[in-house]
């Protein structure tokens, strides 16, 4: 039996080993990338979010949008996968995902084009669907992400998929359920979102696709991996097997991908859409920094860019020039390979934004 001085000296030379591991992944690998000011993105763990002109509460107290810039939390959250999935495909590529067991005939809707994101619907065109449409197919846009639902407030949308699909019916606008989850009870949460992707209208049609919006703990989301993995298999148990899963993620800052589960998270989805917002970093960086990173695990990358002034999630920061930054935001992700984009969020967009997004339609071709 060893002495208590020994055990001392022991329990000292772990700590140190620990400590030295921590330190190195704190600061992994920048895939090429140097952001300007990537330590401004860590205080936007601690920032509201954007609401069009206003900012939400906490996550107690209403829902959290596609989230604004975030850093890694606080706690440490969950450490990703490192293996890529077993079946890679190209991340330039348009060919459908299949469903474990399920027919080789399965098709499965991957975005290309361009799409907007819808949070409240009464602030989106009065919640006029066919106004929605309509300027939707006079900005080009082939995608709306549409918010059904959340942990907090539970399934919200059913009367808003069937109204926007009916509306949407043969104009080639695709609807995507977007929802967020807690993942506090991860098959509950998965059953929410797959509850809207089985509304029907009278004549069939239901959504393309889901987009579940997987958070960091900063914005009160549990997300260690086991939570994630649960999550996603119970979401592809529930879903018909032709709608596609395209997550939400934040975007890869060095300060955040040793802590948030992006392996997991590709691993059981059909796309990877990151959060691109890039706040006073130049959005070349944050798109090129986004593309790069997840393009390793083999889906396709289709960021969310920006559509909103930042000061008004950070009023230390300046004015975001949004005329300059949303047009080289597809730029860059257009010149990376991405086949699809979209910004965040309708309601917030300034008529400078979707000025930016009716031309972009054009660089990112749709089949």
């Amino acid at each position: 039996m060893e002495s208590p001085l020994t055990r001392l000296a022991t329990l000292v030379v772990v700590g140190a080993l620990g400590a030295l591991g921590l330190a190195a992944t704190a600061h992994p690998s920048s895939s090429g990338v140097r952001l300007s000011a990537d330590q401004a993105g860590a205080a936007g763990s601690a920032v509201p979010a954007i609401l069009g002109s206003r900012s939400v509460g906490t996550p107690a107290q209403t829902v959290r949008p596609a989230g604004a810039a975030k850093a890694a939390p606080a706690d440490g959250g969950s450490h990703p996968a490192r293996k890529s999935p077993a079946k890679p495909t190209s991340s330039h590529s348009n060919r459908s995902a299949r469903k474990p067991g399920a027919s080789h005939a399965t098709q499965r809707y991957i975005p290309t084009g361009t799409g907007m994101w819808i949070y409240e619907w009464r602030r989106t065109n009065h919640g006029d669907p066919r106004s929605i449409v309509r300027q939707a197919r006079r900005t080009g846009l082939s995608t709306l992400y549409l918010r059904t639902g959340s942990s907090w407030d539970g399934f919200t949308g059913a009367a808003h998929i069937r109204r926007l699909l009916a509306a949407s019916r043969g104009t080639g606008v695709r609807v995507v359920a977007w929802d967020f989850p807690r993942l506090r009870h991860p098959e509950h949460d998965a059953h929410r979102l797959a509850r809207a992707a089985r509304v029907r209208t009278a004549s069939g049609q239901r959504v393309a696709a889901v987009a579940p919006d997987i958070e960091t703990p900063a914005e009160g989301t549990f997300n260690a991996n086991w939570r994630v993995r649960a999550y996603l298999r119970a979401l592809r148990q529930y879903l018909p097997a032709n709608v596609s899963i395209l997550t939400a993620v934040p975007w890869p800052s060095r300060y955040r991908i040793g802590d948030y589960p992006y392996g997991v998270v590709a691993a059981h989805s059909d796309v990877l859409v990151p959060m691109a917002y890039w706040y006073n970093n130049r959005p070349t960086d944050v798109t090129a920094r986004s593309i790069s990173y997840l393009r390793r695990y083999h889906r396709p990358v289709q960021p969310v860019g920006q559509g909103y002034d930042g000061k008004l999630d950070v009023p230390s920061l300046r004015h975001n020039n949004l005329r300059r930054q949303v047009p080289a935001f597809f730029r860059a992700a257009h010149r990376h390979g991405a086949r699809a984009v979209s910004l965040w969020s309708w309601q917030a967009a300034p008529p400078s934004a979707w000025h930016a997004l009716k031309h972009a339609h054009r660089m990112f071709h749709r089949h």
